[in-house]
Formats: structure tokens, C-alpha cells, sequence
């Protein structure tokens, strides 16, 4: 089970550019690796329990040891050490089931050191000299306040270390944690966050900070976050010589491989999903109608497409999500002045390239006034008839976006 989902991180995290050397504690133990530190561990019982017990509010047994055996008869860790030699060999009994055996520590794969004593061992023998940790291990009478006296006892030093926080799920509340369900695997987020995207959540963010991974409209401000970093990196926004500076370092922090040579096209993530949406999530027919875009930025481009067509069909609010309303749906009941509005505003979709947003929107409030329409009242008369829901994107640049051949088709059926 737990290899299984090993598994799935190690094939993933090379998407976001980690990619480490694995050591597996499973197999050091069963092939034997660690029969030396078991059995120091064994001698340096009476200063590991000593240790141990001052962390503790009830000592710990006086034939308490410092390793955990499991049932070769059971497969299970419901045993009891009876006893050591001194050298190599433990005598336990199988609390199930009453049977005792003898076992070698240089030839089993049933014996492990607990958690508390297995950490330093592992700073020694694998030469840690810097591993940060959780706010759980760095609390008072943790994990690490008890590993970093163990190590000494083991013949190391303790490595520097630093307390990182808490993650979040946006909208859910709570750490991420395992042990009460709330989880979410780097595949969720690399559904709805580029590689880039996902590093810059963490390198723009102290490690002693805790913060959330968002899934609700905070991905807007995420993405337009990140699209202002690379801004500033590229000089296409000014910002002081301090933000300069960490700006660019957190960029360069936030890329997969190389630094990129040029800036990717500039495009607002609410913009690109208003684009996506007109297109029933088409990335082909966005592309196409973005005539200013690069070659060598389109690549970038359609990974984002992916990303934002993801969040908006599984992960946006419902008043976010939008469709143009078909020619087979049934007509909005309006009143008649807001059928002659929604006729006036037709008669100008059709000079619709005579218009910039501005005057776009200066006329959509001219129609209101000239049929004594509140200008709210006609703004959502138009988002029920284009999309069939009271709200939605800016009315003046949501029309120029989709364009008279989209437009007019919905407007004319009220002629």
C-alpha cells in the first residue's frame, strides 16, 4: 500500500524538477543495513530510556528496548522482547499467539528501531548535516527535541534544521494530514497549477508561514501573482530595487529547468478563462484568435490552457462557469423596453469594430438610459439572454471577446 503511493510521487515529482536520490528504509532494514546501529542502540539502552523519559509524563518500562520486532508467525508487531544477549541475538514472544523465537539482528528483516530512536540513527549513518522539519517534530518534546540528545549518545551531532509550517486546503480548514483524510496529492494541484506555478506557491512563501493551496477563486489571484513576478523579472513592470531583487530570485526558484529567455504571453488567467469558455474549452480555436502570440510562448500557453479549462470545469464556483445561450434554447421572458434594449444593443454589436471597451460600455448605459431602463436591470436582462445567468464577465469586453459572429446570432433571436 505504502509503496504504491511512493511510487506515484516518485513518477510525478520530476514534473515540478525534483528529483532525488530515494534511500528505502523498508529494504535497509530487511537486507540488514542497519544491524550495527540496532545493536548500539541495544547498548545505550539505559541513556536512550533516560532521555526518552524526560519527554515523558509516565517513564517508561524498566524492560523497555529501544527496537520493535515483528511476528514472523503473524506478521505483526504484537510482541514482547524477552531478551538481548549483548551481542547479536533477540529472544520475543508473539503476544497473539505465545510462540517464541530467537532471531539475529545481522540476518532478519523483522527487527526496526521505533521512530524517535530510527531518526538519529539515520542522521548518522547517512551523514545529515541539514534536514528541516514539520511545526509537529520542532514542538516542544517532539520528535526533534528528543533526536537531536539520542544523536549524541548514536556518535553523531544533530543537523541544522529549521521548522517549516503547516499546509492548508483553501476552503476545507485544517493542515494537510494523513491521518484525518484531508489530503491532496501534487497531481490535484498540477491539474489546475502549471510546474511553475506550483513551485512559486512554495518559494514565494517563508517555510515558517503557513499558508493554503487554494482551489477556489484564489486561483485568479495566484496566477496573476506569478504572471506579476515574471513581469518584474523580465523588466516589463517596475518595482523597487528591493522587490526587484527578491522578485527575481523567487522567479528563478519557481522554474522547472533553465530560466526562460523571454517573458510567456502576457494574458490575465480571468481572461483566459472567459476565452476558454466562449470556446467550450477549444484551446486550438484560443490560440488562433491570439494573433499576437509567439511561437516560442505558445507551448507555455496551451499548459496553462490545460490548467485553467481544468479548474473551470471541476474546481470554479458555479456563478463562475458560463455557456453562450444556443439558438434551440427557449427565450428569456422580458418586458417590452427590455426587448427594445436588447434590439438597440444589437443594432450596435453589428459596428462592433467601431468600438473599444470604453465606448462599448458607455453606450450599453446610453441604451439603459434612452428606454428608462435601471442600467443594473438591463445588464442583467443581457447576461440572461447571451448566457442565462444573472451575472457574469464585464458585459463591454465579455462582447468584444466573443466577437458579432458569437453575439449577434443571440441577440437577433429578440428582433
Amino acid at each position: 500500500y505504502a509503496e504504491s503511493h511512493e511510487q506515484a510521487v516518485e513518477r510525478i515529482l520530476p514534473l515540478v524538477g525534483i528529483e532525488p536520490e530515494y534511500l528505502y528504509q523498508a529494504q535497509k532494514y530487511r537486507s540488514g543495513d542497519y544491524a550495527k546501529e540496532m545493536r548500539l542502540a541495544l547498548e545505550k539502552r539505559a541513556e536512550i530510556k533516560a532521555i526518552l523519559d524526560q519527554y515523558r509524563t509516565t517513564p517508561l518500562e524498566d524492560d523497555w528496548f529501544p527496537i520493535s520486532v515483528f511476528s514472523n508467525f503473524t506478521d505483526k508487531d504484537t510482541t514482547t522482547i524477552l531478551e538481548w544477549d549483548g551481542e547479536w541475538q533477540i529472544t520475543y514472544r508473539d503476544d497473539e499467539n505465545g510462540k517464541v523465537e530467537t532471531i539475529d539482528l545481522r540476518e532478519t528483516s523483522v527487527a526496526k528501531l521505533p521512530w524517535r530512536i530510527d531518526w538519529p540513527m539515520r542522521w548518522v549513518y547517512e551523514g545529515v548535516d541539514f534536514e528541516p522539519a514539520g511545526k509537529d517534530h520542532h514542538s516542544e518534546g517532539g520528535s526533534f527535541d528528543t533526536s537531536k540528545h539520542i544523536v549524541k549518545v548514536l556518535g553523531g551531532e544533530p543537523p541544522v534544521s529549521f521548522q517549516y509550517d503547516f499546509l492548508s486546503i483553501k476552503g476545507r480548514g485544517g493542515k494537510i494530514s494523513s491521518s484525518t483524510g484531508e489530503v491532496i496529492s501534487l497531481a490535484d494541484v498540477l491539474e489546475v497549477y502549471t510546474p511553475e506555478v506550483t513551485r512559486y506557491l512554495f518559494a514565494s512563501t517563508r517555510p515558517n508561514t503557513e499558508f493554503a493551496i487554494s482551489f477556489d477563486l484564489d486561483v485568479l489571484k495566484i496566477y496573476e501573482d506569478y504572471d506579476t513576478c515574471e513581469r518584474i523579472y523580465f523588466g516589463l513592470q517596475e518595482a523597487n530595487e528591493k522587490r526587484t531583487a527578491r522578485e527575481k530570485r523567487i522567479f528563478e526558484l519557481s522554474q522547472v529547468k533553465e530560466v526562460p529567455t523571454e517573458a510567456s504571453y502576457q494574458i490575465p488567467f480571468r481572461h483566459l478563462c472567459n476565452l476558454l469558455q466562449i470556446n467550450s474549452g477549444d484551446t486550438d480555436a484560443v490560440i488562433a484568435g491570439l494573433t499576437d502570440l509567439l511561437p516560442s510562448q505558445e507551448e507555455r500557453l496551451r499548459e496553462r490552457c490545460v490548467c485553467a479549462w481544468n479548474w473551470i470545469s471541476n474546481y470554479s464556483p458555479e456563478d463562475f462557469r458560463w455557456v453562450l445561450r444556443g439558438s434551440q434554447e427557449p427565450l428569456i421572458e422580458l418586458t417590452e423596453s427590455l426587448v427594445k434594449g436588447i434590439v438597440d444593443l444589437h443594432a450596435v454589436v453589428e459596428r462592433l469594430e467601431e468600438y473599444d471597451e470604453k465606448q462599448l460600455s458607455e453606450e450599453i448605459y446610453a441604451i439603459a438610459h434612452r428606454h428608462e431602463i435601471a442600467p443594473p436591470e438591463f445588464f442583467k436582462a443581457a447576461y440572461l439572454v447571451l448566457i442565462g445567468k444573472e451575472r457574469g464577465p464585464k458585459l463591454a469586453g465579455f462582447i468584444i471577446t466573443c466577437g458579432k459572429e458569437k453575439i449577434l446570432p443571440i441577440l437577433g433571436r429578440y428582433l
